[in-house]
């Protein structure tokens, strides 16, 4: 998912689960997304392997540039996740704001 096509369903309301995937001292110290919730890269499998992440929910990953989100989306859309990453991470949604 572009920038441009989250920013499009936030400012609609679709609801969306932003997960910020980077480590907590790499998130706290930089941009971020509002209504984003940091859970790092490793938690996230662990609480989608534990089963308390909703499958039933819209899900878009965030990282600083892209890869770590792309790869948490990517592995858990093979588990039947409705879930996308934001294209560019937070540097690319920075820059197009």
């Amino acid at each position: 998912m572009t920038p441009q096509q989250l920013r499009e369903k936030l400012a609609k309301g679709e609801k969306v689960k932003i997960l910020d995937v980077r480590e907590r001292e790499e998130y706290e110290q930089g941009d971020k997304i509002e209504g984003a919730e940091n859970m790092p890269m490793g938690r996230v499998f662990v609480e989608a392997q534990k089963g308390t992440l909703p499958k039933d929910e819209h899900i878009v990953t965030v990282c600083k540039t892209g890869g770590r989100c792309e790869i948490v989306a990517r592995e858990l859309k093979n588990k039947g996740y409705n879930i996308e990453h934001l294209e560019g991470g937070i540097d690319e949604w920075k820059k197009q704001n």
